[in-house]
């Protein structure tokens, strides 16, 4: 059995200054599981404007926890901050920024210090170092505010379901990008899929449909994205949306599942989600994907924040969300077993746009997990150290 120490990696809450990690599900760990990629910011509870910017750093684990700033990012959001993360196997660092009204990728080298720029955002990162996959953050921003970034052109609000829009895929080396998967086409494929009642509901309710959450296989080949949609100014619930998957190239586009959350890769045929009631692992299989079995259930009653870990697909790792006091717990499939390895509390407000989810993430060696906590009073960033 393992057993986790808890440390608390940056201060500054008494001074006003915050550190977060981006999200959950991407590379916050680089492949030596030493340094981790986070952001500062210095306010707290309210959106951030075209004119806030944060402070982008890497903290090096086995340095003292040293706070290694490389450069500042007016692209971010409390939920997903800059979506700062490490290119798999390579000394290099991305994160999204603002040009004037235009978002790009800031290509950072921690060995030569040098960074160059992309002319899009990314949003998931090749394991093979070669592309990223973006999307319309402005667009997103209008549609689903505190998920998008502030500041940018190009929402495209006048066309329900662009044509000219959607997954865009861009190289790492050079910045060549080539839409993949049109928002419009995406929309044409669900229609397809869905029954006559919804079908007579998307086109009497005319529905704005955007993309948000894309994410790539292991292998790289394929990627999910989820498709979600609402009217103009109306209301918005979890299960407006569908996720979908396809190649990187864009073909072999599937259906996965509707009213999904906190998607997730367990391997290159399979994902798991929230939907309704439960987590659940689906095979991504043609023309829509198919249900193997529920996760966990007498453990995952809410729609936490599970990542398995790295070479595992029965052990993960997983909070208790929208709550004062969270709690950071490991499962076990093979015996059912779950074990509360940290507890984090002051996290208020627990719900709304301002609260501070753990985002547990695990290291590539499996040996650590990083999170973000209010518990000093600020978010700040915590380690969780395995041993044997």
């Amino acid at each position: 059995m393992t057993d986790w120490q808890l440390q608390q990696l940056t201060h500054g809450t008494d001074e006003g200054r915050f550190h977060t990690h981006s999200y959950y599900d991407i590379n916050v760990f680089d492949s030596t599981s030493r340094y981790v990629a986070a952001h500062c910011v210095t306010f707290a509870e309210r959106q951030p404007t075209a004119d806030d910017s944060v402070e982008v750093g890497v903290i090096d684990l086995d340095d003292d926890a040293r706070w290694i700033p490389v450069g500042t990012s007016y692209a971010w959001s409390w939920q997903q901050g800059p979506m700062a993360q490490w290119v798999p196997g390579r000394t290099t660092l991305i994160w999204n920024d603002r040009d004037d009204d235009t978002f790009v990728t800031r290509v950072h080298d921690l060995a030569s210090g040098t960074t160059r720029t992309l002319g899009r955002p990314s949003y998931a990162v090749d394991p093979n170092g070669r592309f990223t996959l973006s999307l319309n953050m402005a667009r997103l921003q209008a549609v689903r505010p505190g998920y998008g970034y502030a500041g940018g052109r190009g929402a495209r609000l006048s066309q329900r379901a662009p044509r000219g829009d959607g997954v865009w895929r861009q190289s790492l080396d050079d910045g060549g990008d080539t839409l993949v998967l049109s928002v419009r086409r995406a929309v044409r494929f669900l229609m397809s899929r869905i029954g006559w009642r919804a079908y007579l509901r998307h086109t009497r309710s005319r529905y704005r449909y955007w993309f948000n959450h894309v994410k790539l296989s292991p292998d790289g080949r394929r990627f999910t994205v989820k498709l979600r949609f609402r009217t103009r100014g109306g209301g918005w619930n979890d299960r407006m949306g569908v996720s979908l998957t396809c190649n990187v190239d864009g073909s072999d586009l599937r259906l996965l599942a509707s009213a999904t959350s906190h998607v997730i890769w367990l391997d290159n045929r399979s994902l798991y989600f929230w939907q309704r009631d439960g987590f659940y692992l689906y095979a991504d299989e043609a023309p829509e994907g198919r249900r193997i079995r529920q996760i966990a259930p007498e453990a995952l009653g809410a729609n936490a924040h599970v990542r398995y870990f790295p070479g595992s697909t029965r052990r993960f790792v997983f909070d208790t969300p929208y709550a004062e006091e969270i709690d950071l717990c490991v499962y076990d499939e093979t015996d059912a077993s779950a074990r509360r390895i940290a507890r984090f509390g002051n996290h208020r407000p627990s719900r709304g746009p301002f609260r501070c989810d753990l985002h547990p993430c695990p290291s590539p060696d499996g040996r650590r997990i990083v999170v973000t906590s209010l518990d000093d009073g600020g978010r700040q960033l915590y380690l969780l150290h395995g041993s044997d």
